[in-house]
């Protein structure tokens, strides 16, 4: 089986959303390994001085325990348009390093620069992020995503987005589409639905 991958946000030295990072490993390692143990990642993070400035992606690849920790620069992508991908048997439970499924699915994509998947006729996921909807100015998730993120949750959780079935045929009534993930928070990365196709 693949390694596990959780991708965690440090901001000029500080570490963001340990603790939904560390209740979805431990979910994933109870489903694949009936493991029952806590997690602390923030005793895994040593970081270097090289990266104690900026924004930084630690990536903390695992299985039935922590494997490796790995620190990079990270810079916000420019997304200006999406593809709409049609896949019902599309499955992606946990955050895998090896993502076979999705990768075929993104290199449908064409020359826009991301993809949304639709799944028995509902919005799911893109490939690298979360979505959230907008329309007249109240925001929303789709209920049922591929991969429960963890920036996902936090905006759930403080109720600033509201998780509702987004059906194919509805999502032009929305205005814009932001791409959240653990490093990209909501107002960043968003398009206009007119630039879906």
């Amino acid at each position: 089986m693949s390694l596990l991958v959780e991708s965690i946000k440090i901001l000029n030295g500080r570490c963001y959303g340990l603790h939904q990072h560390e209740n979805r490993m431990s979910r994933s390692m109870m489903a694949l390994f009936d493991l029952n143990k806590p997690i602390h990642i923030r005793n895994y993070i040593q970081l270097p001085d090289a990266y104690k400035k900026g924004l930084v992606k630690c990536r903390i690849l695992y299985d039935t325990q922590i494997r490796d920790v790995q620190f990079s620069n990270y810079t916000i992508r420019n997304i200006r348009s999406a593809k709409l991908i049609f896949s019902d048997t599309v499955l992606y439970p946990h955050k895998l390093l090896k993502r076979d499924a999705l990768d075929s699915l993104y290199l449908l994509r064409d020359t826009c620069d991301e993809i949304l998947v639709i799944k028995n006729g509902l919005v799911t996921d893109a490939y690298y992020y979360n979505l959230v909807f907008e329309k007249n100015g109240q925001l929303y998730t789709p209920l049922s995503p591929l991969l429960y993120g963890t920036q996902r949750q936090r905006l759930i959780d403080n109720n600033k987005i509201i998780p509702i079935n987004i059906p194919t045929d509805e999502i032009f009534q929305y205005e814009r589409i932001h791409f959240i993930n653990a490093l990209t928070p909501l107002n960043i990365c968003c398009i206009p639905t007119s630039q879906l196709l």
